[in-house]
């Protein structure tokens, strides 16, 4: 029996190694966050991402409890991945009930060619709960040279 249980509490250490909840089980934590002044909390949530050039298209779409905001970007070379809508808001709520975002994406390390406008489009997708959406009046997406609005 007891080399199951030795087993059994490896399997979990390993893994909760990933999780969280570890550093709390062994008793120590990272410094709080209270007191860190507001202007370096906003600093640490920047995301390090440039904004994709160009937003081409932007739409939402109402499903159960919330709605899907959808919008297609253009970068101006070939390779940038991973993207993002990133809220611009640092307490996300929406600033005269207009909910706005960055279309982020990560640039390719090395020079790309530009090649064709299919080659190069990104696209992004975001749930927003009903309960946020309660005072919104339109939903904006920003990119480094334009932005588009929606009403949800």
């Amino acid at each position: 029996m007891t080399s199951r249980r030795c087993i059994l509490m490896g399997l979990l250490a390993t893994g909760l190694s990933g999780c969280d909840a570890l550093p709390r089980i062994g008793g120590w934590q990272s410094e709080p966050l209270s007191d860190a002044t507001e202007d370096e909390l906003q600093a640490a949530n920047e995301d390090p991402r440039p904004r994709v050039a160009e937003i081409t298209s932007l739409a939402v779409e109402d499903v159960t409890a919330g709605a899907i905001v959808l919008a297609t970007a253009l970068p101006v070379t070939q390779g940038w991945f991973k993207p993002e809508l990133v809220n611009d808001a640092p307490n996300g709520k929406p600033v005269d009930g207009v909910l706005s975002y960055s279309f982020r994406a990560v640039p390719p390390r090395d020079s790309q060619p530009q090649s064709t406008q299919r080659s190069r489009v990104l696209t992004a997708a975001l749930f927003i709960p009903d309960a946020r959406l309660a005072d919104v009046r339109s939903i904006r997406v920003n990119g480094a040279q334009n932005s588009k609005s929606v009403r949800p």
